[in-house]
């Protein structure tokens, strides 16, 4: 199960940076590792897809139910479970499940027709489904708590917790079913090691959600506006001829006659 699991790891995982795009090596050592940000871009790129439907904030992911038959403290998986047969020739069990039994996804049952099945927000949200199954599946299929919890850092850092408890969630449990069944597997699995759990059962916090919603993409507030900057005047010099207000030229002047204000000769 480990290798197989590593495998499919190893296809979702971004492709690598080619080695003259590398930074230098003091650089990526301060780098947090992010390889599946591509696999949660394809999940988040559905989302946008189907906005319409993640409106419900409030939604609480349910905490798994107390089982007496799980061993909380079992850090990877033990040998199946031996099985007797009772008297009556049923099949009873002996010991408990192993982490990988208890968490893998199964079968879900059907979903009686409704109207809401069938249009692109059930095809999306049973595309997405498929994404979660796998993501858990993955986690299950890892025998030691330390390995898991690595993939959880690793997915963390790629921001799928993101995406489960701020959008995912936010869908009706009553209609797209199959998501919260992936985010109440991804719980179940995550309170067993000890995974903080809290974004993706509640989502952002207030203060996460107001540090989100300020971008820094915006463009810094004027604190007051800029000089108002007047047009120049320009001080043009007066062309004076000499000329009377009752017009006339040279000759008009002196003769004070003629038709023509002394203007033609």
């Amino acid at each position: 199960m480990r290798q197989r699991a590593r495998s499919v790891l190893g296809y979702l995982a971004g492709p690598p940076k080619p080695q003259e795009a590398q930074p230098i090596d003091f650089v990526l050592d301060m780098r947090r590792p992010r390889p599946y940000r591509v696999w949660y871009n394809e999940v988040n790129s559905v989302t946008r897809e189907v906005f319409w439907i993640f409106l419900h904030h409030l939604n609480v992911i349910a905490l798994p139910k107390k089982d007496g038959s799980q061993d909380s403290n079992t850090t990877s998986p033990v040998e199946p479970s031996t099985s007797s047969g009772s008297a009556d020739g049923n099949v009873t069990s002996t010991q408990p499940q192993s982490y990988t039994k208890r968490h893998f996804p199964g079968d879900r049952p059907p979903v009686p027709a409704a109207p809401y099945i069938g249009g692109v927000e059930w095809d999306a949200t049973t595309y997405i489904t498929a994404h979660l199954d796998l993501l858990n599946g993955l986690i299950a299929s890892l025998p030691t708590k330390d390995e898991r919890d690595t993939l959880r850092a690793e997915l963390q850092a790629s921001s799928w917790e993101k995406v489960m408890g701020s959008t995912l969630r936010t869908c009706k449990e009553k209609f797209y079913c199959g998501v919260h069944s992936g985010l109440q597997s991804w719980v179940a699995a995550a309170v067993e090691d000890g995974w903080d759990i809290d974004y993706v059962r509640y989502g952002p916090t207030q203060e996460e959600m107001a540090a989100m919603s300020s971008s820094p993409r915006k463009s810094p507030k004027k604190s007051e506006p800029p000089p108002k900057i007047e047009a120049p005047v320009l001080d043009l010099p007066k062309l004076d001829l000499g000329l009377s207000s009752t017009g006339g030229g040279a000759e008009g002047g002196r003769n004070g006659g003629g038709d023509d204000g002394g203007w033609l000769m």
